[in-house]
């Protein structure tokens, strides 16, 4: 039987066992070491690896989710283009977030075991926004250089632990080059995680699109939450 602390853990509920790595962002403690590793190593080899996003709460991703299922956030198609709301069907908007966003209570980033990662001394300007878009984690892109080197890392078994689940389009979420996961603690973490657990929290949830989400709950689990690449070592 899953306790409670552990059962709001994977909800993204609980955040006492996260620490801060910098500013305004958070991992799990056990991370955090493995972390700093990484980021010692990329900077030893001349990459400023920094994060652009980590630890996220289930009410901020209930506020994504809620907010692209209303349409006051961009929508977007499979490749990235932007998709026109009002021309979409409630199935048409469901599948166009889960290519691109987690269902709140279901987003790896709730466990803090997942970071964003771009390259600070790649940008191009001081004032450049980091959009986490395909364009720019290409092998020619601007963070391309940082992407190449840590893909060698990852190879190698030499990236303390970390790898890339959204590495190729596997028909669920899109390619997320720039995420990493921490797979000593993560996959543990998905072992707890089945169809009823969540079948059952998705119901007690008040967001957007739930009833949608649960007439396809059993295709939705299998192709947005368990489909992704595993580590290769």
């Amino acid at each position: 039987m899953m306790n409670i602390d552990t059962k709001n853990y994977l909800l993204g509920k609980n955040q006492k066992d996260l620490v801060p790595i910098g500013q305004n962002h958070l991992l799990h403690r056990n991370v955090v070491e493995a972390f700093h590793l990484l980021r010692k190593l990329c900077r030893d080899n001349g990459f400023d690896l920094s994060v652009a996003s980590s630890y996220r709460s289930f009410e901020r991703q209930k506020t994504i989710w809620n907010e692209k299922a209303l349409g006051k956030r961009q929508l977007l198609s499979d490749t990235g283009a932007p998709l026109n709301y009002e021309t979409l069907s409630q199935e048409e908007i469901l599948k166009s977030i889960l290519r691109w966003s987690a269902i709140p209570g279901f987003s790896r980033h709730h466990w803090g075991t997942e970071i964003d990662v771009y390259c600070q001394n790649s940008l191009p300007s001081k004032d450049y926004n980091v959009m986490l878009i395909p364009d720019e984690v290409s092998d020619d892109g601007i963070f391309g250089e940082l992407h190449k080197f840590l893909d060698e890392l990852i190879e190698g078994n030499n990236s303390y632990g970390f790898f890339r689940p959204y590495c190729e389009d596997r028909g669920g979420v899109a390619p997320e080059r720039w995420h990493l996961s921490y797979a000593p603690l993560s996959m543990q973490n998905e072992e707890l995680i089945d169809f009823e657990f969540f079948k059952n929290n998705i119901g007690e949830f008040e967001i957007e699109l739930k009833e949608l989400l649960l007439s396809q709950g059993d295709e939705i689990f299998e192709k947005y939450i368990q489909n992704h690449c595993l580590p290769p070592f």
